[in-house]
């Protein structure tokens, strides 16, 4: 999934912001990393929330 924000366009063509309207109760985020020796990683995680919608930014924790 890729998410480029433009200010002011509705870049996305749905009707509310993907953004905005992402952060549901007990919400389920991906989270990638990729090794020191180039292997990928996607990882399903439920901790997570927005934080800011301009700039837009996520945050995460981990115990």
């Amino acid at each position: 999934m890729n998410y480029s924000p433009k200010q002011g366009v509705r870049s996305h063509g749905l009707p509310h912001d993907p953004f905005k309207s992402s952060i549901v109760a007990r919400p389920i985020g991906w989270i990638s990393t990729v090794s020191k020796d180039c292997k990928d990683n996607l990882a399903p995680y439920s901790q997570y929330q927005n934080l800011t919608w301009d700039p837009p930014m996520v945050m995460f924790a981990a115990n």
